[in-house]
């Protein structure tokens, strides 16, 4: 495959995951302006908990990593059902939901309105859009438009996270400006015109790829592993510095399979300076060990806009290697029979 051949990708791609993936920049824009002109009042709180799953948390996990040394109460993320222990009435739970049917966030919502926290809802409609229509809960609906032209939340992170950080700013929770935000998207725009994705495509392609990062841009880590996952249907893992010193660097030798893994550091000069100094020494080690690794430095001039450009490389990558597996990275046959058999709304 021949991954300067549009037109082969459209024969692999008919539902449209390479549009919307050139549409993430218009993703966030649109909808940090919805969310940003909603009409949710601003919010004193002593916690913030999101509750979430895939990429609706990624997008929360992203925004969590950026900012938690800047502020100064708890910001969590929830991946399960119900909430933990600690939330209280004076804990802001928000339900994050691209489809607004996620039954876990669902949960979240109950167990919410028993103890008395305050709910916000964040999502393109579903359950949760109805409750914000009928004022149920206060929240914020994002009409996507024709910018994730799947209607898969796999391709939609744009969407969730634009409507989440517009929300968070717009209710007073986030310490950074919409214009801010803006400006990262379009320094993004002119990162992608020059980089490199589609060569560590074809460098990863055929092994396991092992993503490597740190603070603050683990959340997005994360996002990039989500994505790599679900848009070309192939295993992925990602580890954080400098906790995966302390796991994994014993554990590359065997099973002899490992061998064959490829290992992708995401460096940023926002990381550490004890982190930078691990990653040369991995490196090293790797070497020695006759592992193949390679390096990606995020260029972006904030952190915020580092994390938009991880997460954004890192799909790209999927795509890139869904088209030299010959896969049309769309349909999810799986999904369908996991939610058919969980009888949940698909998306």
């Amino acid at each position: 495959m021949n991954l300067d051949n549009s037109e082969e990708f459209k024969k692999l791609d008919p539902m449209g995951v390479e549009k919307a993936l050139a549409l993430f920049p218009e993703q966030i824009k649109d909808s940090l302006k919805q969310a940003s002109g909603a009409d949710i009042p601003e919010i004193f709180t002593k916690s913030v908990i999101v509750s979430g799953m895939g990429g609706s948390s990624n997008a929360a996990k992203i925004i969590q990593g950026v900012f938690e040394d800047d502020l100064d109460f708890p910001f969590e993320v929830r991946n399960d059902y119900g909430l933990p222990a600690w939330v209280n009435e004076d804990t802001l739970v928000i339900a994050n939901s691209y489809s607004g049917n996620t039954e876990e966030t669902l949960s979240a919502i109950d167990v919410a309105s028993k103890i008395g926290s305050r709910v916000l809802g964040v999502t393109t409609g579903g359950k949760i859009g109805e409750m914000i229509k009928s004022k149920t809960i206060m929240g914020v609906i994002i009409n996507p438009g024709d910018t994730n032209p799947t209607g898969f939340p796999k391709t939609g992170l744009g969407v969730s996270l634009g409507a989440l950080t517009g929300a968070l700013i717009k209710i007073g929770v986030l310490p950074i400006k919409r214009e801010i935000a803006s400006s990262a998207i379009d320094n993004l725009v002119k990162i992608r015109d020059s980089w490199d994705v589609k060569d560590t495509a074809k460098w990863l392609y055929g092994s396991v790829p092992v993503l490597f990062g740190g603070k603050p841009l683990v959340g997005a880590l994360n996002a990039g592993r989500n994505a790599m996952c679900e848009i070309s249907r192939n295993f992925s893992q990602f580890y954080d510095f400098p906790e995966v010193n302390h796991v994994l660097i014993e554990a590359l030798q065997k099973p002899e399979s490992v061998l064959k893994n490829k290992y992708l550091f995401f460096e940023s000069g926002f990381n550490n300076e004890r982190v930078r100094k691990r990653y040369e020494i991995t490196k090293g080690i790797l070497n020695e060990m006759g592992l193949m690794s390679r390096t990606y430095l995020l260029k972006s001039d904030s952190a915020f806009g580092q994390a938009l450009e991880l997460a954004h490389y890192s799909a790209w990558l999927g795509f890139y290697i869904s088209m030299l597996d010959g896969v049309d990275p769309g349909p999810e046959p799986w999904i369908l029979k996991l939610k058919s058999s969980l009888s949940q709304p698909v998306h």
